[in-house]
């Protein structure tokens, strides 16, 4: 009887042996199967994402750095144009000053050292003549020796005998007041004489410069002379400390040549906080940072510039250090080695770190723009997304193990349904996965209810922001695009019109000159005031085209609205008048100061008014509207409207309205640049255009700008 009892039990172990291991061999031939295919889904979804992720983050840092390049290059080439207007007019000044009768309305004297010029700020250019100009001495015999002070300070007749190039001079502030006063980047421009003769605006207490100094011996001076400037054009001084303000700083020289000879030199000045400034926006995260160099030298640096990691000296402030290549580490060598590409991206291993290197040529300047960026910096986003899917792949791996030691305890029909069910979801994920890799980014992944559907939503997570990222890529190759045609025609018209003024200014002074004179006939004097008012014309014709070579200059402060529209709408209410037009304003008083560029914002609603009132020949109103608008949770923004009652903007040509020289209006009374201008300058201020036509007639501009902080 027990033997048969344990026959049976081991017949009963036997055939449970047997089971299970009918059961375990095809779950584990369907196991490793399963696990292959995950390591394949892994593998190949972290290459895909890696490598899609890095090809977009290195060409938005080329595009990035192309912009700014662009940015700059355009910038300092606006002020190489108007330094060349400067020495232009020096240089007409220096070959006959008797014909210069311009006065600022100085009053010059001589002060207790016995140099002479204005030395209190009345608003014009500080004249500066030390003792040691032959004229002076020849003005002044009283005077036994300049330390002296019981020397007459007024000496009689002394202006009417002054020297006629100092006199002459004056007619300097017609330039070099508006041009520092409109420019941001100068904070200085200057004229020196090689007899020491200087003006300066703004005015300076020359009381702080060392007692005469050799000015004419300084970089400043001297590199625009034909020895260290052949070529006799407008350069750009290496950093230098300025001898009178001891601010570090650059300057743009353009010399002053009479008959071959070089008599003076002109310049404007930048500082390098302002330099700081321009490159202060290229960087794309904390650890990156920007260089900016000139022929090897250091021009501007961002504080966080690796500089021992480089080869420079730790120690002293990057700007006016130069990359020797001897004494350079293996990233500075990177930086400065010949490239036959103007902009690119280079990958630095040192072994302890990684970076990637950008650069940009700032052109026609010779200048060269870098950008360092950590590898983390650059790679951290495509690894952290890489790294997800990983995540996800091993946590789905271990549900998968503890599904299948639950299917092996339960039932063997029970584990044959779960792996049937998981096999048709790994298909469903390969599939995906193939589309995907076939470029396929719309395709989405259905979420078949197992453990892989989180997966699935992984995986198309990844294909939105893959698609995401090329909108945005596209977009911004679109943007710089535009951008380079902008640039482009800005410098074509920025060089009409420097070719323009040059002639127009020479016949403005002398027209000005003539009609100071009180011996002109009535008639005379009339045909000249028309002559200016000629001038005049053709000048806001000139800043028109010159606003497209400085649609990217967006400088902002704090200034309330409704001043900056109050303005604008004064200017405007002659010429709508004399068409019949009637301006309203109707201005919010909760608005306080905003964080805008005032030149900019006055541009804007100059060009809205001055279609709103043409496009009413006949007469009729255009409405003005500032409002603050307030949202809750939501930052402030504020609204500017000009409507009118004019035939409106025809459907098919609203889209187009925004493009640089597209214009309905007749050949000769339009350029098409006024819209385009004001489009750029709302992009500036990260703010909205919308236009709307009116019923039954009438069209409206609505610009929306948002609040933000001053530049």
């Amino acid at each position: 009887m027990f033997q048969n009892f344990w026959s049976k039990k081991r017949l009963i172990f036997k055939l449970f042996v047997c089971g299970m291991v009918l059961l375990l061999v095809p779950i584990g031939v369907i196991s490793h199967l399963t696990f292959r295919h995950l390591r394949t889904i892994k593998e190949v979804s972290l290459q895909e994402v890696r490598n899609a992720l890095i090809t977009a983050q290195i060409d938005f840092l080329k595009n990035h750095l192309a912009q700014n390049a662009e940015k700059i290059s355009t910038e300092f080439s606006n002020i190489q144009e108007e330094v060349h207007l400067l020495g232009s007019l020096s240089q007409a000044i220096l070959e006959n000053p008797s014909r210069f009768l311009y006065r600022n309305g100085s009053q010059y004297r001589l002060d207790e050292f016995g140099d002479y010029g204005n030395f209190t700020d009345d608003g014009n250019s500080s004249l500066y003549v030390p003792t040691q100009l032959p004229t002076l001495d020849a003005l002044i015999p009283e005077m036994e020796n300049f330390g002296n002070k019981s020397f007459k300070r007024n000496i009689p007749g002394y202006r009417s005998s002054f020297d006629p190039v100092i006199s002459a001079t004056e007619s300097l502030d017609i330039i070099l007041k508006p041009l520092v006063d409109l420019e941001p980047r100068v904070v200085l421009g200057w004229f020196i004489h090689q007899d020491l003769i200087s003006r300066t605006y703004p005015w300076r207490d020359f009381k702080n410069l060392p007692r005469y100094p050799q000015l004419t011996s300084w970089p400043f001076y001297y590199l625009s002379d034909p020895a260290h400037n052949p070529s006799g054009k407008e350069v750009f001084t290496p950093v230098y400390t300025d001898p009178l303000t001891q601010d570090n700083m650059i300057s743009c020289l353009s010399p002053v040549l009479v008959k071959g000879e070089h008599l003076a030199t002109v310049a404007v000045d930048i500082t390098v906080e302002t330099l700081l400034q321009e490159i202060s926006q290229v960087r794309l995260s904390e650890g990156s940072s920007t260089l900016l160099l000139s022929h090897g030298e250091v021009i501007a640096a961002s504080e966080n510039l690796p500089l021992a990691a480089i080869g420079l000296n730790p120690a002293l402030p990057s700007y006016g250090q130069t990359l020797f290549l001897d004494s350079l580490s293996m990233i500075g060598k990177a930086i400065v080695k010949p490239r036959s590409d103007n902009i690119g991206v280079d990958l630095i291993d040192t072994g302890e770190q990684k970076f990637f290197v950008g650069y940009a040529e700032v052109e026609p300047l010779g200048w060269r723009l870098f950008l360092l960026v950590p590898e983390e910096d650059l790679l951290g986003p495509a690894e952290a997304k890489a790294q997800a899917i990983f995540s996800e792949a091993e946590r789905i791996r271990g549900n998968f193990v503890h599904l299948l030691i639950f299917a092996v305890l339960a039932m063997a029909s029970l584990g044959y349904v779960v792996m049937a069910h998981q096999s048709r979801g790994l298909r469903n994920l390969l599939g995906g996965i193939q589309q995907f890799g076939s470029g396929k980014l719309f395709h989405r992944i259905d979420d078949d209810g197992t453990e892989f559907g989180e997966l699935a939503q992984a995986l198309n997570t990844m294909a939105e922001s893959i698609l995401s990222n090329k909108r945005s890529l596209d977009k911004a190759n679109a943007e710089v695009e535009q951008g380079r045609k902008l640039t482009a025609v800005g410098r074509l018209a920025a060089g009409v019109a420097h070719e323009v003024n040059n002639p127009l200014a020479t016949i403005s002074t002398y027209t000005q000159l003539m009609l100071r004179r009180s011996d002109l006939p009535d008639d005379a004097t009339a045909n000249l005031q028309k002559v200016m008012g000629e001038i005049d014309r053709i000048q806001l014709k000139l800043r028109n085209f010159l606003d497209l070579s400085r649609l990217q200059s967006i400088v902002k402060t704090r200034v309330n609205p409704n001043t900056l529209v109050n303005d604008v709408v004064e200017m405007a209410r002659h010429e709508a008048r004399e068409l019949g037009v009637e301006l309203h304003l109707s201005l919010d008083d909760t608005l306080e100061e905003w964080s805008l560029d005032q030149s900019g914002v006055k541009q804007v609603l100059w060009n809205l008014l001055g279609n709103a009132i043409a496009s009413q020949p006949e007469g009729g109103e255009v409405r003005i509207t500032t409002r603050l608008v307030l949202v809750e949770e939501e930052p402030p923004s504020f609204v500017l409207e000009v409507e009118d009652e004019g035939p409106g903007i025809a459907t098919d040509v609203l889209p187009h309205i925004f493009d640089p020289f597209f214009t309905t209006k007749e050949v000769g009374k339009g350029t098409g640049l006024g819209l385009a201008v004001v489009s750029s300058i709302v992009e500036g201020h990260n703010a909205t255009i919308e236009v709307q036509n009116l019923k039954p007639r009438g069209c409206r501009f609505r610009i929306v700008f948002p609040a933000g902080e001053e530049e």
